[in-house]
């Protein structure tokens, strides 16, 4: 927004810092399960429930950030997920019995990301209205950046300091996170939309009324047909992504590459993903493609590919070209969840949106790699979890196409969306009036 000046810029920095931070460490999930199925010699099932846990708590637990950031502000939420993080992995750096590590590594970090995640999308909706769809592609990027680098530095630290020491290094590197959260002072439009809706209030009335406001939100954002497809599509691409990375490198390692290489593989999809994001962002904001053409599009590829899988496990240079085209068809979508929920809904209910679509993101990544455990387990074929994800792909791409469809029905003319735009700043204005009286 022209009113925040180049304060704007610090705060798409801080954003990007806390993707590569926080929310990004999710895609080293399966380096993670690797060793602690070394670590603790369980039964894969209960390993690999484990880390769908941590890595759809990043997203699953996208209400509860709603609700701090509605009730407090975008800094706060970030700065106590750099808290969550901290304890979470520093309590797990103790921990001897896998069972616990629900309770450390599971629900505490994941926490910790989720929080991280939510605030630093949400706070751009506020400095970028206008703008949404590049600045997000610039925040996303920081994630893309932290896929090439956490799961190398991952495997490093469990090689050179062990499995309990890596935890602990990882609680100090996500502490950081308070530090960009420190820098996401509240802008004009988010401080005029908490006054709007808590005003004066006490502690408690503020924690009665923004209970209160998220309920009617979410009563009101469930009526909206295009973005339940359109969460129906996220879900759909959360079964199939979170299988494909928890899955991916125990995969290549079954087809004799060693853990390093298998990790490289993921680390080449951040690659891939950078420049999905960035590509994404700024198609998305082109008038004549859109998000909303972009998101079937890409997963519809994607399917593709997986279904193809088998054709790229001969040897290390079609390992990583699969790692790369996997970032490249999936990184995108982080992008559209964005700017198509601000798009669908418009800002009153943006916050919570991205609440709604990230707890259903997280519960595909928390039941999808079950799922496909459970059916390489009964099959006995690794590539049947990966013609898993490949369906889940293609079911995102039908969604994607029926909230088009639902949204074009409806689609308000462009004095309509002028109105709104205007409705939006006269709110503001209000309530910066009443903030200074």
């Amino acid at each position: 927004m022209k009113e925040e000046g180049t304060y704007s810029w610090v705060v798409l920095g801080a954003s990007s810092a806390t993707m590569l931070i926080g929310s990004s460490i999710t895609y080293a999930t399966g380096v993670f399960l690797v060793a602690m199925l070394k670590e603790f010699e369980e039964d894969l099932v209960l390993t690999t429930w484990v880390g769908s846990t941590f890595g759809c708590m990043f997203a699953l637990a996208g209400p509860v950030a709603s609700v701090i950031i509605n009730m407090f502000d975008c800094r706060t939420c970030v700065v106590m997920s750099g808290v969550l993080m901290m304890t979470g992995f520093a309590t797990s750096f103790l921990v001897t019995d896998i069972r616990f590590l629900f309770l450390t590594f599971s629900l505490v970090t994941g926490l910790g990301m989720s929080l991280a995640g939510t605030g630093a999308i949400v706070v751009l909706g506020y400095y970028f209205r206008e703008h949404a769809a590049i600045a997000s592609s610039i925040c996303f990027t920081g994630a893309g950046i932290g896929i090439f680098v956490h799961p190398p530095l991952v495997q490093f630290l469990l090689e050179t300091y062990g499995f309990h020491g890596a935890y602990l290094i990882m609680g100090g590197i996500t502490f950081h996170a308070c530090v960009a959260g420190m820098l996401m002072r509240p802008g004009v439009a988010e401080r005029a939309r908490k006054q709007h809706i808590l005003g004066g209030e006490t502690l408690r009335n503020k924690i009665l009324l923004s209970m209160c406001g998220t309920s009617t939100m979410i009563y009101n954002v469930i009526q909206n047909g295009s973005f339940l497809f359109f969460v129906a599509g996220i879900l759909c691409f959360s079964l199939g992504v979170s299988a494909q990375y928890q899955f991916l490198p125990e995969f290549f390692i079954t087809q004799g590459s060693t853990l390093e290489e298998a990790s490289f593989v993921v680390s080449a999809s951040g690659v891939g993903s950078i420049f999905s994001r960035l590509l994404v962002g700024f198609a998305a904001s082109d008038e004549k493609i859109g998000g909303a053409t972009i998101f079937p599009s890409i997963n519809g590829i994607m399917a593709i590919f997986t279904f193809f899988l088998p054709l790229f496990k001969s040897s290390t240079y079609p390992r990583l070209a699969y790692g790369i085209i996997l970032g490249v068809y999936t990184g995108g979508t982080w992008v559209l969840m964005t700017t198509l929920t601000l798009d669908i809904l418009g800002l009153g209910d943006f916050a919570t949106g991205v609440g709604i679509g990230r707890f259903l993101c997280g519960a595909g990544y928390l039941i999808g790699p079950p799922i496909a455990g459970t059916m390489m387990e009964q099959t006995g074929d690794k590539n049947s979890a990966f013609m898993f994800s490949g369906a889940m792909f293609f079911s995102a791409t039908v969604c994607g196409f029926l909230s088009s469809l639902k949204r074009k029905g409806v689609e308000p003319s462009e004095d309509t969306r002028r109105d709104t735009r205007a409705s939006d700043t006269a709110d503001i204005t209000d309530a910066l009036v009443t903030a200074s009286e």
